[in-house]
């Protein structure tokens, strides 16, 4: 659970224990008036359980306050948009995230980009491309909008020939050995990190196997303009802009940056995995 999230529940929490607490009424008496569970008022009040609009209508009015449930609930629509389930952005299909990754790229200008498991979708190639989004449709159970999601994840990477956009990504070596096609398309896909790498505005930074771990951040991460952190779970995306929890991420991306190797050593180490490939 992210700061910005579990603070946000915790505060909603709160207002409806005051709503309760100002009302004179007990975690039982409340229950008793809107039809729940004691347990459920005590999760709802405690941020275990995120609450509905229509719970906070509910409670709201069961202590006299009506007035005061929409202010929560504008509260509980900032702390939806800060947690989006993968099934709710691909009820339409896989094409569903391109959409959304879309319009945050164009009100970016600086990207910096941490990844352990996987290349970057905005440098990937047709074939990685397919290879990643059909086994997270396999996963997920979704069956269209797949050549969709390729063709937009595709169009994407020209914002990396914009002179007025920035990117930093930082890859471990382990990124570059994890294979999600075969020999030849992954051959194919380190040699485009190569062409990449030269581009005036990107900076490619790798951290080879026997660089003694600087940070460990346990799982990659998007910092858009200082001003948003996005990392993708297994069952969602989060997407974080408090400062302090912005701040720790942008300090740990520089912690990162300080065992990486750049320029000729880090193409050093991407043509070592290509030979890898080719001594299969």
């Amino acid at each position: 659970m992210s700061y910005s999230l579990e603070r946000a529940r915790h505060e909603i929490g709160r207002s409806l224990r005051e709503l309760r607490t100002g009302a004179g009424l007990t975690g039982a008496q409340l229950a008793e008036l809107v039809g729940w569970s004691q347990p459920k008022i005590s999760r709802l009040e405690t941020g275990r359980q995120t609450s509905t609009g229509a719970d906070v209508r509910a409670w709201a009015g069961a202590c006299g306050r009506a007035g005061a449930a929409e202010e929560i609930v504008d509260r509980l629509r900032v702390l939806e948009s800060m947690y989006v389930e993968w099934r709710v952005q691909e009820r339409s299909g896989m094409q569903g995230p391109q959409n959304e990754v879309r319009d945050r790229d164009s009100r970016t200008r600086d990207r910096r980009v941490y990844e352990c498991t996987v290349i970057p979708g905005i440098l990937q190639t047709e074939p990685y491309i397919r290879a990643v989004i059909d086994r997270y449709a396999s996963f997920r159970g979704v069956s269209i909008g797949v050549e969709e999601a390729v063709r937009k994840r595709l169009q994407r990477q020209e914002m990396l020939y914009s002179k007025r956009k920035r990117f930093r990504f930082l890859l471990t070596e382990g990124v570059l050995r994890t294979r999600y096609t075969d020999r030849d398309s992954m051959a194919e896909q380190l040699d485009r990190l190569t062409s990449v790498s030269a581009l005036s505005n990107v900076s490619l930074g790798i951290i080879p196997f026997d660089q003694r771990v600087v940070f460990d951040p346990g799982h990659g991460f998007w910092i858009h303009d200082d001003r948003l952190v996005t990392v993708e779970t297994l069952s969602a995306e989060l997407r974080l802009t408090h400062p302090v929890e912005v701040e720790q991420y942008v300090r740990a991306f520089d912690l990162c940056a300080q065992g990486a190797r750049y320029g000729k050593e880090a193409r050093s180490l991407i043509l070592r995995a290509i030979d890898s490939l080719a001594e299969e």
